[in-house]
């Protein structure tokens, strides 16, 4: 299990049919790759957490559909066992850090899948799970 500080994109906009055709194209055409995604709607709107290998462009190219912020995450790489996410969690809880949110992409088996959060303490996180 590795883990990195990264960033995330955290927009928030109008909750309509096909917002996310609209998002995902504006970030095709900047020609930027989504590494990590979460979307719902609350309160209708929209909110999407964004993970991806050109955060700056994506930033660029997504002004003017709503509010857009960086939120500094976690990114945990993780092997497909059985377990892991409950190794994790053991971590975190142990050390008495709290999750603000948490997600997390697929993977095929034998590959690895990515673990994004942010939590109370996210230095005292990647030290923990490091160990």
């Amino acid at each position: 299990m590795k883990a990195v500080k990264g960033e995330q994109i955290f927009l928030t906009t109008e909750n309509k049919a096909g917002k996310l055709e609209e998002v995902a194209k504006l970030i095709k055409d900047s020609q930027v790759n989504v590494r990590a995604i979460a979307a719902y709607a609350v309160e209708g709107k929209a909110v999407f957490e964004l993970v991806t290998s050109d955060n700056a462009k994506v930033m660029e190219c997504l002004k003017g559909l709503g509010s857009l912020e960086k939120k500094e995450v976690v990114i945990v790489e993780m092997s497909d066992e059985i377990g892991q996410l409950c190794v994790l969690a053991s971590k975190l809880k142990d050390a008495d850090i709290d999750l603000n949110f948490i997600y997390g992409t697929t993977s095929q088996a034998g590959a690895s899948a990515n673990i994004i959060f942010s939590s109370s303490d996210n230095d005292k996180a990647l030290e923990v799970i490091s160990n």
